[in-house]
């Protein structure tokens, strides 16, 4: 079951954006070409001043070959269960 963070800034995902791109090896202008936005815009996403939308983050997802789920779980997630 994914765990998801329920305080997720902007500037969170940017930088999840920003590492995925970087991983791909691929520019911000390759980026925005794949997503139809400008690299000034792909810049404002990653720096977090531009505001996602769940129909945005499921374009990222799709041109980085990701799962939505990587823009919005808990990282390092541990969970004790006490029975």
């Amino acid at each position: 079951m994914a765990l998801y963070d329920n305080h997720i800034s902007n500037t969170d995902i940017g930088a999840k954006v920003r590492k995925r791109r970087l991983l791909l090896g691929w520019s911000a202008s390759i980026l925005g070409k794949k997503t139809g936005l400008s690299q000034q815009q792909i810049s404002r996403y990653e720096r977090g001043t531009q505001n996602f939308t769940i129909s945005r983050l499921c374009i990222f997802a799709n041109v980085l070959q990701c799962d939505l789920n990587y823009f919005l779980e808990r990282r390092n997630q541990s969970m004790t269960i006490n029975l």
